[in-house]
This record gives structure tokens, C-alpha cells and sequence, in this order.
């Protein structure tokens, strides 16, 4: 839900630097936006929040490294009117997990580490499922960004194949090696959890060992990915690059 989010206030934020005394969360930018008439349709999704709080679910960082484009003719496919990935993968579990990033601008590292995390299981035809750690991305990939300030998810994908990530669930969980330690909250709702705040404090520590009772060790726990002919896939004890 985020990540959408932060490619909506993205569209927003360009057309804001192109009109200033357009705000990007004001009437008048919703309406600039679908007198466009686009592929999609722009509105209010905050109420009664702070700027700095959504600009700070907004982690991706612009103009940084790029990922190669991988061009394919496609002109002789049937595509389907429809497609669920979790009706074409049912045995991969993390094709329909939601994770709360909190009050911190990792979507960077939310977004790679669950791409990562379903193609694993895609790839292993579901033989292997496992949660990649945001909470390892977000921590220790330095090249990345600047943590919960924002990343570029292109790097991201480059520490996975160099440096191998962990596993780890959701904020709590216990799950797998490094768990995300960041708490959820209430984005922009009202609920049983306190609310978003647009500070988020400090970037946790990256820490080079799994919380405790958790087996095996945390170099034995690594998950990597390769580049091969322009795309990214992944090694694993079983499955050959």
C-alpha cells in the first residue's frame, strides 16, 4: 500500500517543482492532476496529517543507480484479461503478506526484500518460502541510502547479490533470522496503535547475528542473488545459477 503511495506523492512532488504554488497535497494539485486525464486518477488518501510525515513514507531515493533494462519481443504473447499471482503461485505465502514499514522511509527495502522473498519461491516452484529481512537491507546495506532517510532499491538488489540477505518476518514475529524491530502504527487511521509520526527516529543498528534461539547462524543464513543476462536470479543450497 505504501509503495503506491510514494509513486503518487512522486507524481505530485514533479509536478509540484514544475507549478510551486501547487501544494502537493491540496485540492487544487488533485484537480491539476486528473484535468490531465491520465491512466489513473489522483486523490486524498491523508487527512489531517503533516507534509513531513508523508514525505517521510517516501524512501526511494531519485537519480541513482539503475538497474538494466531487460528488452524481450513480446508481440507474438496471448496475455489473459486477468492474472492473480497468488492463484498462479499458491505455495508462496509471501505474494500476500502486507508489511508495515512504521515511521520510517524504507519502502526502498521493503519493496526488494519482498520481490526478492516471492522469487525465491517462484523460482524454487514454491519448494522454498521464505521472508527476506527488510530489517537486514534497511541496516546494513550502506551503499544503499541513508536508512530509514531513504534508498535506492537498484542498490538494493545489488547488496542481495554481493552480500547476501537474512531472513526475518514482521515487527514481533520472531521469524526468521533479523525480524524488523521498527513498530507499526497508524498510517493517516484511527486504531489500537499509536499514530505515525513524520521523524521516525534513527535507522536501527545493522546487527551480524540472529536474535536469539534462532538457527542456524547468520552467515549460514544468507540468501543470494545473481546477475545473469541482464536480470537478477538466485542461489541457493539445491538450486544452481
Amino acid at each position: 500500500m505504501w509503495h503506491t503511495a510514494c509513486l503518487l506523492l512522486t507524481a505530485s512532488l514533479s509536478l509540484s517543482l514544475a507549478r510551486p504554488h501547487l501544494h502537493p497535497l491540496s485540492s487544487e494539485m488533485v484537480n491539476h492532476i486528473n484535468k490531465l486525464n491520465t491512466t489513473w486518477k489522483a486523490g486524498h488518501n491523508f487527512h489531517n496529517v503533516d507534509y513531513s510525515y508523508v514525505r517521510k513514507l517516501c524512501g526511494t531515493m531519485l537519480k541513482g543507480p539503475k538497474l538494466p533494462v531487460m528488452v524481450q519481443y513480446a508481440g507474438d504473447l496471448n496475455l489473459p484479461k486477468e492474472f492473480d499471482a497468488r492463484q498462479q503461485w499458491p505455495n508462496c505465502p509471501t505474494l500476500e503478506e502486507i508489511r508495515d514499514q512504521g515511521s520510517c522511509g524504507s519502502c526502498w527495502a521493503f519493496g526488494a526484500a519482498e520481490a526478492i522473498s516471492d522469487r525465491v519461491c517462484i523460482h524454487s516452484k514454491g519448494k522454498i518460502s521464505v521472508e527476506i529481512s527488510s530489517e537486514d537491507l534497511l541496516t546494513c546495506c550502506d551503499s544503499c541510502g541513508m536508512g530509514c532517510n531513504g534508498g535506492y532499491p537498484s542498490a538494493a538488489w545489488d547488496f542481495w547479490a554481493q552480500e547476501g540477505l537474512v531472513s526475518g518476518g514482521l515487527y514481533d514475529s520472531h521469524v526468521g533470522c533479523r525480524p524488523y524491530t521498527i513498530p507499526p502504527c497508524e498510517h493517516h487511521v484511527n486504531g489500537s496503535r499509536p499514530p505515525c509520526t513524520g521523524e521516525g527516529g534513527d535507522t536501527p543498528q545493522c546487527i551480524t547475528q540472529c536474535e536469539p534461539g534462532y538457527t542456524p547462524s547468520y552467515k549460514q543464513d544468507k540468501h543470494y542473488g545473481k546477475r545473469l543476462e541482464k536480470c537478477f536470479i538466485f542461489c541457493h543450497k539445491g538450486f544452481s545459477c
